[in-house]
């Protein structure tokens, strides 16, 4: 660490990664970080399993943090927040100021967006609608992913759909 920090701050940081480095070796050498899921039934959220695996991985573990993740992946409901590429979002919104369709649905979107994994396009999308329901609905409204799909829908959907991709 520089010498820009304060001493205190520095012995701090130190610390912390020695406290880091001894759970990462504990854990590794005990079994229970490749064996939380199937010997104890300790499921992660995905943000969890990232991160974890993500520790693991800096300190050399890459073996270990690739099995958290593959555990996780076997459980997880989102799959495509860990996979690259690029993904087709069905976005719906509602709320009090937001108009119906003639059928009485709330209206909905296609937008496909790329990213670092799929939880980062998923974000880029839901942002990108919510930028431009903001200008077209005034007050109160919330949005949800209705369906998730690998890739951009065929050139010949009956449907229309934005490539953000190109947008931002």
């Amino acid at each position: 660490m520089s010498r820009k920090y304060p001493k205190k701050v520095r012995k701090e940081y130190q610390r912390k990664l020695a406290a880091a480095e001894a759970f990462v070796e504990s854990w590794t050498t005990s079994g229970l970080a490749w064996n939380l899921a199937s010997d104890h039934g300790c499921t992660l959220s995905c943000a969890d399993a990232d991160t974890f695996a993500g520790l693991f991985r800096s300190f050399g573990y890459s073996n270990t943090a690739e099995q958290i993740l593959a555990d996780h992946s076997d459980d997880c409901d989102t799959p495509h927040y860990h996979q690259q590429g690029v993904w087709t979002f069905t976005i719906k919104a509602e709320g009090p100021n937001v108009e119906k369709d003639d059928d009485g649905d709330w209206p909905m979107w296609t937008v496909v967006a790329g990213g670092e994994n799929g939880a980062d396009a998923e974000d880029q999308a839901v942002r990108w609608i919510r930028s431009k329901l903001k200008q077209r609905y005034a007050g109160y409204f919330w949005t949800s992913v209705l369906e998730v799909e690998s890739g951009t829908p065929s050139e010949l959907a009956l449907y229309s759909w934005t490539d953000i991709r190109k947008a931002a």
